[in-house]
Formats: structure tokens, sequence, C-alpha cells
């Protein structure tokens, strides 16, 4: 796979309708792929979330980057 081929991966697995957040960006072979977005309905956020994941992995600082974002 290739760079464009991961930019069309994601754009398609992340092609949604109406409007949207942003979450971030892909990383294909440990470099962030700008124009690959990685995106959720806005209507889908609430107030109950799960981030799961082991010590260590960057659960805490996921949710302060997600609940700090600006739009």
């Amino acid at each position: 796979m290739n760079s464009q081929d991961f930019i069309q991966e994601i754009s398609k697995g992340y092609m949604l309708k109406g409007k949207i957040f942003t979450l971030g960006k892909g990383k294909f072979q440990n470099e962030i792929e700008p124009k690959a977005s990685v995106n959720i309905p806005l209507k889908t956020l609430n107030r109950h979330s799960l981030i799961a994941g082991a010590t260590g992995t960057g659960r805490t600082k996921t949710l302060q980057i997600i609940f700090e974002k600006k739009s």
C-alpha cells in the first residue's frame, strides 16, 4: 500500500453525511498524513463515551485533545 491508497481508504471509511467532528489525521508509515481525516458524525457525540486501552496508552491525553478541541 502506498500513501495515495492509504488516503483513499481512510477517506472512503470516514465519508459521512451531515455535520462531522474531525478527531485527527491518519498515520501512514509512522508519518501523519494531512489528507487522511478521521471523522465521526457530530450527532453521535454525547456525554457517554468509552476510551479503552492498557495503562500508558494515552487514554487521558486522547480525551483531553477531543474535549479541548476548538471548532
